[in-house]
């Protein structure tokens, strides 16, 4: 099984009041700071109409496709059309603004996708409202390359019934809109770090 991950950062950040995707999460740019969040096993891109995104990617190796549509689905086609060639069974799809979600929660992604036979979209939850980001099967790349305007794949799952949801921890679907977001998402980071750091220590005087 191969999946994909398409990281979309093509958002103007009109609530933010600037481009979100370069705004630092301690230290590191937001985009990268979801980038990093994927596992290994996703195939992952990023889709982006910001040249210094892509800058920002070919300087740490990371594949990126730049595009120049203002819409949604515009992002979807470009991230997904560099995936075609690669024999996708899945593709992820993950907004850049997202960084927070777990490898036990990409893990469980993958588990039920694997599980649906590579058949059904899965998303992840928070008390069964349906979230990003959503894994699509193969079976339906084509209709998600012919999405348009400000649709993105979501809309495609109105109706369906072999949806599989995967229910998460709240914190996991914040993304970052506005400062403020920026502001909650930057300090759940920090005391994540400070509290590996105390784990680590412990784990040292135990020694």
């Amino acid at each position: 099984m191969k999946l994909g991950c398409v990281v979309m950062a093509s958002g103007e950040g009109k609530r933010f009041g600037g481009n979100k995707m370069l705004a630092s999460v301690e230290g590191v740019p937001l985009v990268m700071r979801t980038v990093e969040s994927v596992p290994r096993r996703f195939d992952t891109v990023i889709s982006t109409r910001w040249p210094e995104v892509e800058t920002l990617c070919r300087e740490v190796s990371r594949p990126c496709v730049l595009h120049d549509g203002r819409l949604r689905s515009e992002s979807v086609r470009a991230g997904l059309a560099w995936g075609m060639d690669r024999r996708w069974d899945g593709a992820l799809f993950l907004p850049g603004d997202q960084p927070l979600v777990s490898a036990e929660s990409f893990r469980a992604l993958a588990d039920a996708f694997a599980q649906s036979g590579c058949a059904s979209p899965v998303r992840l939850a928070h008390r069964g409202e349906p979230a990003s980001p959503v894994l699509f099967p193969a079976s339906m790349f084509d209709v998600l390359c012919h999405l348009e305007g400000s649709d993105g794949g979501s809309s495609l799952l109105r109706g369906r019934d072999d949806v599989v949801l995967i229910e998460v921890r709240a914190y996991e679907l914040w993304d970052v809109d506005t400062a403020k977001g920026l502001r909650r998402v930057s300090e759940h980071v920090s005391a994540c770090a400070y509290f590996d750091k105390l784990a680590e220590f412990a784990a040292k005087e135990q020694q």
